[in-house]
Order: C-alpha cells, then sequence, then structure tokens
C-alpha cells in the first residue's frame, strides 16, 4: 500500500530511503519462492534430477535458471513499488547473464551431461555417496 509521502515518517519532505526492513522484505519474498523451487521440489525430484543423461541434466538446469530468475524478478517487482526509486529495471538485469549461462548448461548438458543439481550435490558429498543413497 502506499501514499505518496517519502517513507516512514518525517515531515512528509524528501527522506526517499529506502528502510532496511523493507529490502529484507523483499529479499525473502525472492528467497521463498527461490527455497521451494530448489530445495522442495528439487528434493521431491532428486531421483529423476540425479540420473545421468541430457533430460535429467535439461530440467535440473532449468530449474536453477527458473529459480534464479525468479529471485531478480521478484526483487524488480517489490522497489518497482516504490514510487521515489528510479531505473528499478537493474533488478532484471541479471536475469540476462542467467539466460547466457542457462544456454552454456544446455550445451554442457548435450556434450557432457552437466546437471546443477550434480554440481551442487558434489559440494556437500562424493558422487559415490550421492549414487548410493539416490539409487542412480
Amino acid at each position: 500500500g502506499g501514499g505518496s509521502g517519502g517513507g516512514g515518517g518525517g515531515s512528509g519532505g524528501g527522506d526517499e530511503r529506502v528502510e532496511w526492513l523493507y529490502a529484507f522484505d523483499v529479499h525473502c519474498n525472492g528467497l521463498f519462492v527461490l527455497s521451494l523451487l530448489l530445495h522442495v521440489l528439487q528434493y521431491l525430484l532428486l531421483p529423476l534430477l540425479l540420473r545421468r543423461g541430457f533430460w535429467p541434466a535439461l530440467l535440473s538446469n532449468t530449474l536453477y535458471a527458473a529459480a534464479l530468475s525468479a529471485y531478480c524478478y521478484l526483487t524488480f517487482l517489490g522497489y518497482n513499488e516504490l514510487p521515489f526509486l528510479r531505473s528499478t529495471e537493474v533488478f532484471v538485469f541479471p536475469v540476462v547473464a542467467i539466460g547466457g549461462a542457462y544456454l552454456v548448461s544446455v550445451v554442457l548438458a548435450a556434450t557432457s551431461g552437466f546437471s546443477c543439481t550434480w554440481l551442487v550435490a558434489s559440494i556437500y558429498f562424493t558422487d559415490a555417496e550421492v549414487a548410493t543413497t539416490w539409487g542412480v
């Protein structure tokens, strides 16, 4: 909701700073969707995502690109609600880099089976532990 006043009190003058609680709320809103995709949905899909091959790798890389893009877009939406902020579209600029990285990951998935899920799992566990646990 909003009003045309500059932000949380004062004399209605030109205090046009973003309160840190608002910035934290915007971050949490984006992080919630990212967490749902990369923690809940990915966990439910792990038996499929950890299989070797192009299609599981493509699904994994798509999931990561969608989650990161959603975070950027939701951050943009949150800051775009503040009428005194200019050029809030800079928050969606990283989506271009995410798209480029996604295209590279698709090529890597086709040539070497690169999967973001395997990459992240290998940070926490050895490939043998992942394969043993999930039967892949």
